[in-house]
């Protein structure tokens, strides 16, 4: 009898533990697919369809990106070509998965960096107010349409503050010109190269040795191609107004001066017209000056620069352009 009641014993108590196996594991999974599964957007925006944005950084003009028919184009506080990674970086908020919201209403919106929010990033119609980063999960507090009400708190997933630092530089196209544009004319101190009467082909004055037909197609083509490292602002430091300059007219008949500067391991072609700087290594420099003499263009920013800055370590990053650069193959305008 005794054995009898000892199996029973047994066998519920295997039982218990099977059950409590199956219970967890099922718990389990419901874990994982609940963390799998996609979470609400941050808004119902497509981000495809989103045609302005601004950006408002407490300490800094207001920023002005807006899509036209030939792409994105910074049009405040300058008027420039846009970098359409940043526009992704951008739009993508208005997509980005969610991981909780906060009662408003309970909230303590200085506590989360939202009263006021340094940045607030506006969306078409749709304004978001990011905040401070939750220090448990590394997530990130955007409130979503601050001072209207049933208005949400919620948390994302850290992001790259660069485009949204109030630094409009880091919004500028890597590309020195427009993807479209036709080069009519190139100068520089004492060279200019400038189209044929016909428009097929080039001429240099006075006539240079470097001047080559093939030369001054791979500079045509070099200054569609090459895209900086990064985009900065000016240094006041540079002197630009007193280094030798580069100028490239288009068929549209605006022309865009850049200064040389050398600093370092780099070369920066400075807007002469818009306060940014272009950073590149020195062999793309030489691709869109080859028929200009470069060593004697670059002189006396380099001299220059050797008195000015004896510890002229400059740290700048020489990292491989993450921009829209044009895809293999193609052909710049003739």
């Amino acid at each position: 009898m005794k054995q009898k009641y000892l199996n029973l014993v047994l066998l519920v108590v295997v039982g218990v533990l099977i059950w409590l196996v199956v219970r967890d594991q099922k718990q389990e999974e419901q874990k994982i697919a609940k963390a799998i599964e996609r979470q609400p957007p941050l808004t119902e925006l497509v981000a495809g369809d989103i045609k302005r944005i601004k950006l408002k950084n407490i300490g800094s003009p207001e920023i002005v990106l807006e899509r036209g028919e030939a792409g994105w184009d910074l049009t405040a506080p300058v008027r420039i070509q846009a970098d359409l990674v940043q526009i992704g970086n951008l739009t993508a908020l208005a997509t980005t998965e969610t991981r909780g919201s906060i009662n408003t209403a309970r909230a303590k919106r200085a506590d989360l960096g939202l009263d006021p929010a340094k940045t607030v990033v506006q969306l078409d119609d749709v304004t978001l107010g990011v905040g401070e980063i939750e220090p448990l999960k590394r997530t990130r507090y955007i409130e979503l349409n601050p001072g209207v009400a049933d208005n949400r708190i919620s948390l994302v997933d850290d992001f790259s503050a660069t485009a949204i630092d109030g630094d409009f530089t880091d919004l500028v196209n890597k590309a020195l010109i427009p993807a479209s544009a036709k080069i009519m004319r190139i100068e520089a101190p004492g060279l200019k190269v400038e189209r044929n009467a016909a428009g097929d082909g080039w001429i240099a004055t006075p006539p240079s040795a470097q001047a080559t037909a093939e030369n001054l197609a791979e500079m045509n083509k070099a200054w569609h191609e090459v895209r900086a490292i990064a985009t900065l602002p000016p240094d006041p430091n540079d002197k630009a107004s007193q280094k030798p300059t580069l100028a490239v007219t288009l068929a549209d008949g605006s022309t865009l001066r850049y200064a040389i500067i050398s600093k370092g391991e780099s070369i920066f072609l400075e807007r002469r017209d818009v306060p940014v700087s272009y950073q590149f290594v020195p062999t793309d420099v030489e691709r869109l000056s080859k028929p200009l003499k470069p060593v004697d263009l670059f002189k006396d920013a380099v001299a220059d620069d050797a008195e000015a800055a004896p510890d002229a370590e400059s740290g700048d990053a020489a990292a491989a352009p993450a921009d829209d650069a044009a895809p293999a193959g193609a052909q710049p305008p003739p």
